[in-house]
């Protein structure tokens, strides 16, 4: 009879299949993107033996990847780190924040067009991580799950999660411990134990590098906020601070297109959103908005940040001037107005607006802060233009600096923002010579000559950024990119002695935000057509994170692996600052440039000469803290 059961047993199917195996579990570092289906191992920097293992400085962001690797569809999983525990405590709760990454296929990212086409990775049938899917609503004291629980799904064999481990300035130097534990349907499947050093340092609090960016268009914060800030400040300025926080705790800056607000109003008590509106001492749309972010008050645990350089604002910020000439013909068009020359009346707006500006700076301590003016953006770099042309377009550049001037005491204290292709060294000793005119360089990244911009950085009062173009210039700013890529502007900043880097936008998607039915995260392009992928977007919205499968949606911005990769550049050269002051600057500056011999205007060929190998980042940093430690 028994041996009957086990026989009907075995042809109807009643005993249970064996369970499937659990996802693989590999450790990767920040600078590795392995796509949905690519091969994965572990790095030998940050799987030791057995041990994730970590080491950073205090008010330093360091992050890793683990990856899970799947045979077939597998759902219900989560991942969970423990307080690390050590000479002080960091807090899992408050210090360690888990993602979730989401994989999106391009239609088309072949980088067809532009610098950097011959260094774009293959893309057709791949997905590739990017949009980085909180565990948790971070704007939640509840924590109410967001990217938890996670499946991956049966056309896809890797998902990665993504871990940032803050180390508060002032922690305790010394061996700190805990774990990493994976789960499926609440069951654990896998741990591994995790060992953080920490430095004898802190990473400073002011950046040594600006980093820049705007939200573009009516389309970026929009999205969750559903209203502009000029219009509605109410309901946009609990968003909009939060992009600010956001990009604060990754060192840079980050903010809403001068014509959507902070902005003076007029006489009428309109926005002043147009170059030639003329402004009428009311700033309650502006300074109540701006003065915490200068003063870093926004960045405080009292105003819901939590994260590096807490209450310290940045150096530099846009003044509440309105772009108004793009490219070549709007130039001209104007000049042609106007017998050749700037319209008088304009001037004299720019020089009453300028005065009425550096009026309420002073009113409210902002002196030592940098401003610049972005009213003018890729006018003389246009095919086909003549000298004569340019000649006059330099010349209406030199009409409204001087106007910035005069509006504040003949002093220079709102810079003109110069941005080109071309190489501004082809005008020196001519009419069409800039160097009387411009302090505020921002050439795009295969213009930048080191040898004509580097003086000029090293001096106190120009500023010198580069913008976006590509390899072998500067890493390309792309999603089907290696992750080390965008790492590299913040080095490349350091190697040639440049003041900062300049994002044309941070989020700009090729729908408007009213368009319910369109998914931002499949769709990371500003128009149609587009096929630099990401490009203008390093930000995703919030507000539609339950189309790719999240629990809910959150109230302000999700972060993506290009800004993780850009924060850690910017890291970078702290890194080269502290060393420098402990005396081993030479040192470090020998290990930058084996780094990376070339960029910009000197790069050649079709990829960068910077080392395209994650494991020669990770190992410089570690010479670094070494250096830094061992001071002479």
């Amino acid at each position: 009879m028994g041996r009957l059961v086990l026989i009907l047993a075995a042809v109807f199917g009643f005993f249970p299949s064996p369970a499937p195996a659990a996802p693989d579990v590999f450790i990767v570092g920040d600078m590795e993107k392995p796509t949905g289906n690519g091969a994965v191992a572990d790095s030998p920097h940050f799987m030791r033996e057995g041990v994730v293992t970590l080491h950073g400085a205090g008010n330093e962001v360091i992050a890793f990847q683990a990856v899970l690797r799947a045979t077939g569809r597998e759902e219900g999983l989560e991942a969970r780190v423990s307080d690390l525990q050590g000479p002080g405590r960091i807090e899992s709760q408050r210090h360690i924040q888990l993602a979730v990454a989401h994989y999106a296929q391009a239609a088309d990212a072949s980088y067809s067009w532009g610098p950097g086409a011959g260094a774009a990775l293959p893309w057709r049938g791949e997905s590739w991580p990017d949009a980085l899917v909180p565990f948790y609503d971070p704007y939640d004291p509840a924590r109410a799950a967001v990217g938890l629980p996670f499946t991956i799904p049966a056309e896809r064999r890797n998902q990665s999660v993504w871990v940032d481990v803050w180390i508060p300035k002032g922690t305790p130097a010394g061996r700190y411990t805990g774990q990493i534990e994976f789960l499926q349907n609440g069951e654990p499947f896998k741990a591994l134990p995790i060992e953080l050093k920490v430095h004898p340092f802190d990473l400073p609090d002011e950046a040594s590098i600006d980093g820049f960016g705007e939200l573009y268009r009516e389309t970026g914060v929009m999205f969750d906020s559903g209203v502009k800030f000029k219009e509605a400040p109410g309901r946009d300025w609990p968003i909009y601070r939060r992009y600010l926080q956001m990009a604060h705790a990754h060192r840079f800056l980050a903010t809403h297109r001068a014509e959507n607000g902070p902005l003076p109003r007029t006489a009428t008590g309109a926005p002043a959103d147009r170059l030639e509106a003329r402004w009428d001492g009311d700033w309650d749309l502006y300074t109540p908005y701006v003065a915490p972010v200068l003063s870093g008050e926004l960045f405080t645990e009292a105003e819901g940040y939590a994260g590096p350089r807490a209450g310290v604002g940045p150096s530099f910020f846009p003044a509440p001037f309105i772009e108004k000439f793009f490219g070549a013909s709007s130039i001209k068009d104007h000049l042609d107005a106007h017998g050749g020359s700037m319209d008088p009346e304009l001037i004299d707006t720019l020089r009453a607006n300028a005065a009425a500006f550096w009026a309420e700076a002073q009113r409210n301590g902002w002196q030592d802060k940098r401003f610049f003016a972005y009213i003018f953006d890729e006018v003389d770099h246009a095919d086909g233009l003549g000298e004569g042309e340019i000649v006059a377009f330099h010349r209406a550049m030199r009409q409204v600096q001087r106007a910035l001037d005069e509006g504040t005491g003949n002093q220079r204290r709102i810079h003109l923002i110069w941005t080109s292709h071309a190489r501004a060294s082809r005008w020196s000793g001519g009419e069409a010579d800039l160097a009387d005119t411009i302090s505020w360089w921002v050439p795009n990244g295969h213009a930048l000559e080191p040898d004509y911009y580097r003086p000029l950085a090293a001096r106190p009062g120009p500023t010198v950024w580069f913008y976006h173009s590509g390899q072998p210039a500067i890493g390309n700013h792309t999603i089907n990119q290696l992750g080390l890529d965008l790492r590299t502007w913040g080095l490349l900043c350091r190697r040639y002695g440049v003041n900062g880097s300049f994002w044309w936008s941070m989020m700009s998607f090729r729908r408007r935000w009213d368009d319910k039915a369109f998914n931002p995260y499949e769709e990371p392009i500003h128009r149609d057509g587009e096929t630099r992928w990401g490009n203008g977007v390093l930000f995703y919205p919030g507000s539609r994170l339950t189309m790719i499968g999240a629990r809910r949606n959150i109230q302000g911005p999700v972060a993506s692996m290009r800004m993780k990769a850009y924060r850690r550049g910017l890291q970078d050269v702290e890194y080269f600052v502290l060393a420098e002051r402990s005396g081993r600057g030479e040192e470090a500056e020998a290990l930058l440039k084996r780094l990376i011999p070339s960029g910009f205007a000197e790069g050649r060929g079709r990829i960068g000469s910077w080392s395209q190998q994650p494991e020669d980042y990770y190992a410089m940093r570690e010479r670094l803290a070494e250096l830094i430690r061992d001071r002479r």
